[in-house]
């Protein structure tokens, strides 16, 4: 087992300082370990790409990345493809959805948040049983192209990994862009 190299005798060297001090460095590392998640996960999917992974590992990629970067229980990612956008790829209690036709409300040109009122118009349409959460949905997009939505199933509101995720969704648009011209 590796230890984790930001909290890896941290206790220790951090003894002697004062507890403000103490805090604040701790708040620091926090913040480090979830920039680090940030890029590992993304480079995950860079990687693949360019090792010619096919597309629909890819979007599996996107979506199993946005679970790791923060604590969302559940997630799809929703493509804008043909005529209609299709969920490509799942985890959690999105399960068992992948090639269906995802309902309009589930895409997003910029971030935003569906209450827990809405979910239940979504276990319909999808035929499952989320829980009563938010759905913080995050588009996946260029400047130039909205190539979908990741839907995350939210149950600890907005917190500083949203942030991140936003930062996510432009650096694996790229990477499947790039992948979609090479298949």
């Amino acid at each position: 087992m590796n230890p984790d190299p930001f909290t890896h005798n941290v206790s220790e060297l951090l003894h002697g300082l004062p507890a403000e001090r103490r805090e604040a460095v701790l708040t620091m590392i926090r913040q480090l370990r979830r920039y680090a998640a940030l890029m590992e996960q993304a480079a995950n999917v860079s990687h693949a790409v360019f090792e010619g992974a096919r597309v629909d590992r890819i979007v599996r990629l996107i979506v199993e990345g946005a679970g790791r970067i923060g604590q969302y229980r559940a997630g799809a990612f929703i493509l804008m493809t043909g005529e209609h956008p299709t969920i490509a790829a799942t985890y959690g209690e999105f399960a068992g959805t992948e090639g269906r036709r995802a309902p309009i409300e589930l895409t997003a040109t910029c971030v935003t948040r569906l209450g827990p009122s809405r979910l239940e118009f979504l276990n319909t349409a999808l035929g499952i049983d989320l829980p009563v959460h938010e759905l913080y949905l995050v588009p996946v997009a260029t400047p130039d192209t909205c190539v979908g939505t990741l839907a995350l199933l939210d149950s600890d509101g907005d917190s500083p990994d949203d942030r991140l995720l936003e930062s996510y969704g432009s650096r694996v648009a790229l990477a499947y862009l790039h992948a979609v011209r090479l298949q």
